[in-house]
């Protein structure tokens, strides 16, 4: 099949779960499939890293939407001069908080940039077209009606603005502003042939909130390596960028609230890049981003404090495959086979957290099982070639 993928989040380098989950389906995908992947050139998205996927895919035509080119969409450079303003003189106002929330930065719907899209999919003669992530989920509006439209939902973006904007005390205005987004989500939805989801519980919102085009579960796939259990480091983990606000929010959780009840806290030691400095105490260690996972975790606790957003957890697959015991909250875990008391620790209020952290810093018994339980559930459900298998068959349906 001639596939077009359209993306905001370019599948290299590997450093979010974003772009792990693209790079591990589409290169399988690429064996069977023609790709091309069409994404907004920015600073996330640079051209350099287009040329370094372009040699490991030589196979996948990468068609960038250049820089430039969105420069003549007037409401780009507004929001964006907006949105650096406010970044450097009210970063921590709650209305700030709650417009980045609400409003996501993507691809604008501008009528140059729909032209590149149709003509793209008119010269590859496409058969499907694959739109990932929320902020591109508008497009459905201007695709043509004679290919199957697919969208994958990495997360369900009204129940993360759900569970993130009420600890901001929303005003009646933007309560309106949540709600109406979230019709508008769910009517996008329905524009497209197909909607695919990571979990099954994200699968079941949308059906009961009124998604009636078929929805199917294909979970992402990660890379890291199968390894076996390591005795504790004296080191918890937490594995995510400083860009995903859940991932802020969970850490500000564990170091407000959860740090003061543990009375002799081991290091916690953060992965993921743009952590500012604030976040590098004696308690906590900022890595940025790390080329080998498993060199660096190997042996920690790995803790997932996710209080808000929806979608698959990487980093708990990350962790299951290197058999590391899980500490997390419900929503960190939501949609994953993993049981608490059997392949994770499930802990939802501060003091359930700080319990479970020096429960297992006190016991290696109990964190070699759970890893090991863990391991097991990522080989028999979460392996890469599993999963993409599980994808490919949505392609046929």
């Amino acid at each position: 099949m001639n596939i077009i993928i359209i993306t905001c989040v370019l599948p290299w380098r590997l450093n979010s779960g974003g772009a792990q989950a693209q790079f591990n389906m589409i290169d399988h995908l690429r064996k069977k499939h023609n790709i091309t992947i069409i994404f907004p050139e920015d600073s996330q998205n640079k051209m350099v890293y287009a040329k370094e996927l372009q040699q490991i895919w030589p196979d996948v035509k990468l068609r960038p939407y250049r820089i430039w080119k969105q420069m003549l969409y007037p409401r780009f450079l507004k929001d964006k001069a907006e949105r650096a303003f406010k970044l450097a003189f009210t970063p921590e106002s709650e209305r700030f908080k709650v417009q980045r929330a609400l409003k996501h930065y993507g691809i604008y719907p501008s009528n140059g940039f729909m032209h590149f899209v149709n003509n793209i999919i008119k010269d590859e003669h496409a058969d499907i077209v694959q739109v990932e992530f929320y902020p591109c989920l508008w497009l459905v509006r201007g695709l043509p009606d004679n290919v199957r439209k697919i969208f994958i939902h990495h997360e369900l973006r009204y129940i993360k603005n759900e569970r993130t904007i009420m600890a901001y005390h929303p005003t009646e205005k933007e309560l309106k502003w949540m709600y109406e987004l979230k019709q508008e989500e769910l009517d996008d939805l329905n524009r497209y042939d197909t909607v695919v989801t990571l979990t099954q519980q994200d699968k079941d919102y949308l059906q009961r909130d009124g998604v009636c085009k078929p929805i199917y579960v294909s979970p992402a796939a990660i890379n890291t390596e199968i390894s076996p259990f390591c005795p504790w480091n004296h080191r918890l983990a937490f594995v995510g960028s400083f860009l995903h606000q859940p991932n802020v929010e969970g850490i500000d959780w564990y170091m407000n609230e959860v740090l003061p009840l543990l009375q002799k806290a081991p290091l916690l030691e953060i992965i993921g890049k743009g952590w500012p400095t604030k976040y590098k105490t004696k308690d906590i260690n900022t890595l940025g981003f790390v080329a080998d996972l498993h060199e660096v975790t190997s042996g920690s606790i790995m803790i997932v404090p996710i209080l808000s957003g929806s979608g698959m957890r990487m980093k708990i697959l990350e962790a299951a495959a290197m058999s590391m015991p899980i500490i997390t909250t419900t929503v960190g875990v939501e949609g994953l086979n993993f049981k608490h008391g059997d392949s994770c620790i499930i802990a939802d209020s501060p003091q359930e957290f700080a319990s479970a952290i020096k429960q297992l810093s006190e016991n290696e018994d109990i964190c070699r099982k759970l890893g090991e339980q863990a391991n097991k559930v990522f080989r028999e459900n979460y392996s890469k070639d599993i999963l993409a298998e599980v994808r490919n068959k949505v392609y046929s349906l």
